[in-house]
This record gives C-alpha cells, sequence and structure tokens, in this order.
C-alpha cells in the first residue's frame, strides 16, 4: 500500500469511528483487505477518499421494495459509491459481504456472519422487530429506520377511517354494491350517525405518527389524551400526555382508541381482552400499529357481542390475513391491507432521509432515527 492509499484507508477509520459506526470482528471474521481508493465527486471530493458499497435487495413484484429509478438517482448523486440493486435472494446474498451499508431489508439471521464489512443499515420502514435477532443486537451495527416517513400518511388514513364510521360511509357504501337506497335503514339503524367534534382521541404511541394524527385531530375539534412511556412536559399537540401506567383510565375514556406504538416485548398483546372490556360500548378501536399489539380473538368476540362500537385494522397478528378469519365478516369492522403508511410521497421522503445519512455518514457527523436495538425501536 502506498503511501497515500494507507493515509486514505486512515482517514476512512477514523470517519467511520467518529460516526460510531464501526465493530470488532470475532478472529474467525478478520481477513486482511486490499484497500481501495476511489475519490468522491462533488462537495465530498476533498472531505475523504475511500470505498463504500450500498446494497439496496430489490424484487419487482412488492410494493415496499425501491423502485429502481431511486437507485439510478442515487448513483448519479454520489457516482462514487458503488449501488447494487440485487434483484433476487441470491444475488443480495451474493453482493452481502462487499457492502459497508445496506439500504433495505437484505440482511437476515442467516446471511449476517457473511456481512463482514457492514456498518450501518437503513430501513426504508420504520418497524425493526424481525431484524433485530441477537447477533445483531450483540454487534455494532448502527440501526437507522424510517420514522417520519409515514406520518402524513398513517394521519389522514386514520382520520379517514374515523369520518367513514361517523358518516357510516362504509355502510353506505355496501348499500351502493347492493343498488340500494338505504336513506331510511342508515339514518335509524344502530350505530347512530357520529360526529369528530367534542369526543375524545386516546392515542397509544406518541411518536412522530401520534403527533401527526393528534395535530389534524383537534382541528376536527377533538379532544387528544396521548399515553406513551416518557410523557413530555409540553404536551401539544395532544392536550394531554399521560404516563403509559395510565393506559387502562385512557382506554375507558376514549370513544376512538388509537394505536401508534412500535411492537415490543412491553406492547406486545396490549389490547386483551381486559382492557377490551374497559373501553366504552360506543368506542371504535383503531390499530395502525402492529397486530400483535391486539389480541384477535378477545377482538372479534367484543365486536360479535357489540361491546365495543366498531375496529379499524390496518395491520394484523399474520399477513396477509387468512380468508378463513373471522375478522372479514365482524360486524362494523374496516380492514386494510396493511397500506395506512403508504402514499404518493412514501419513496421521495425515504429517499430524502437516506441521502441525508449519507451526507452524515461520509461527513463523521450523527446520523437521524438511530434504533436503539435493545429496546427495539
Amino acid at each position: 500500500m502506498d503511501g497515500g492509499a494507507r493515509l486514505d484507508a486512515v482517514s476512512g477509520a477514523r470517519m467511520a469511528k467518529r460516526a460510531g459506526l464501526t465493530r470488532t470482528l470475532p478472529p474467525s471474521r478478520r481477513r486482511p483487505r486490499p484497500c481501495t481508493a476511489c475519490a468522491l465527486s462533488g462537495s465530498y471530493g476533498n472531505l475523504m477518499r475511500m470505498s463504500l458499497h450500498v446494497v439496496e435487495y430489490i424484487r419487482g413484484d412488492h410494493v415496499w421494495n425501491l423502485p429502481i429509478e431511486h437507485v439510478d438517482r442515487l448513483r448519479a448523486e454520489f457516482p462514487a459509491i458503488t449501488f447494487s440493486a440485487p434483484r433476487t435472494r441470491e444475488e443480495a446474498d451474493a453482493g452481502l459481504p462487499e457492502a459497508d451499508i445496506v439500504l433495505g431489508w437484505a440482511v437476515r439471521e442467516s446471511n449476517f456472519p457473511r456481512a463482514e464489512r457492514l456498518k450501518w443499515i437503513q430501513l426504508t420502514a420504520t418497524g425493526v422487530g424481525s431484524l433485530l435477532f441477537p447477533a445483531l443486537v450483540e454487534s455494532d451495527i448502527v440501526v437507522t429506520n424510517g420514522r417520519g416517513i409515514h406520518a402524513v400518511a398513517m394521519a389522514e388514513h386514520t382520520l379517514g377511517v374515523m369520518l367513514m364510521f361517523a358518516r357510516k360511509l362504509h355502510l353506505a357504501r355496501d348499500a351502493q354494491s347492493r343498488r340500494e337506497w338505504a336513506q331510511a335503514a342508515l339514518c335509524t339503524t344502530p350505530p347512530a350517525f357520529g360526529e369528530l367534534s367534542g369526543t375524545i382521541l386516546g392515542l397509544v404511541g406518541f411518536g412522530t405518527v401520534g403527533s401527526a394524527i393528534a395535530g389534524r385531530a383537534r382541528a376536527f375539534g377533538m379532544r387528544v389524551l396521548a399515553a406513551r412511556k416518557h410523557p413530555a412536559a409540553d404536551p401539544a399537540p395532544a392536550d394531554a400526555q399521560w404516563d403509559a401506567g395510565r393506559l387502562d383510565e385512557l382506554v375507558g375514556l376514549a370513544d376512538w382508541l388509537v394505536l401508534a406504538s412500535p411492537l415490543t416485548a412491553e406492547t406486545r398483546g396490549l389490547i386483551d381482552a381486559r382492557r377490551l372490556a374497559r373501553m366504552k360500548p360506543s368506542a371504535f378501536l383503531i390499530n395502525l400499529g402492529r397486530g400483535q399489539l391486539v389480541d384477535e380473538r378477545a377482538l372479534h368476540a367484543a365486536l360479535e357481542e357489540g361491546r365495543i362500537a366498531g375496529a379499524a385494522l390496518d395491520v394484523f397478528e399474520e399477513e396477509p390475513l387468512d380468508p378463513e378469519n373471522p375478522l372479514w365478516s365482524a360486524p362494523n369492522v374496516i380492514l386494510t391491507p396493511h397500506i395506512s403508511g403508504f402514499g404518493p410521497r412514501y419513496w421521495e421522503r425515504c429517499m430524502e432521509l437516506f441521502r441525508r445519512n449519507l451526507r452524515a455518514w461520509l461527513e463523521g457527523r450523527p446520523l437521524e432515527n438511530v434504533v436503539d436495538k435493545r429496546a427495539g425501536y
């Protein structure tokens, strides 16, 4: 290695160390590597020289995979960085040993031992549970997620289903499919028409999504109470933030109980038969967090017995939802196939976040949305 290449390698190592993105490999995973120096263009040309390999696993048949045109834009913006976009699991596994960064979901417990250079995983969604296997949690690899990119879509989805219930739009649509003029039935048959104004929205989880829901709900004249693990002194945009220990109280007060929390050991099965029994008979449950937050059997029983007014579910314990699942035909239920977070600017926002983080990585600055791997979010 000549003096210039040695300096490049040392500079790159120092830069990664300052960013908190290094790890010590066990002897079995260490190997001598040639130093490949490549000059970065644009604003980073004088900053450092390094080899950087990004792998993003893309399947053309799945809506949640990054469209290839966004990879092309990254290549144009960062021409000295190698961006691989494998189309199969086999191609992704083959490229993993050379990857410094993984954008997306190429890493699994089975292929993790081959990710010898990996220092950072940028996820293209918020949930991280499936990725947090023990070896990754114990490693020094940094994981960042897409927290915040879903907030607008999920907030508007939440208000949309609340308005559907209040105005019985889903029932009117059912009547339309039967070519039935159902004015009398809609006006006289329970559940009654409602209004959002003056009702209480109980939010479980108050991150970027919960905050976006709260702001929009208050614009409709709703009172917003939020339960979270660490309440802030300033409750805005909610009317009040409560400690998670008051969840039972919140459940009993809410006209609309909205779940927007991550799945952790503490939140699994959070809404069980006991808490469903605390809900008002006129209250609605909306789950757009994770399916495992709710005991689905207990929920189905509560719906069939009329102990709650209805439910809007975008996430489920098992996805896709089995055609034989009784929730499909439960009374006053709106089911959507895990789409609340998707929208026309989803990938645009996702790539804006990745670009900011990639620039921060190159400049040795802290990254956004770093996941606490032990906490699970």
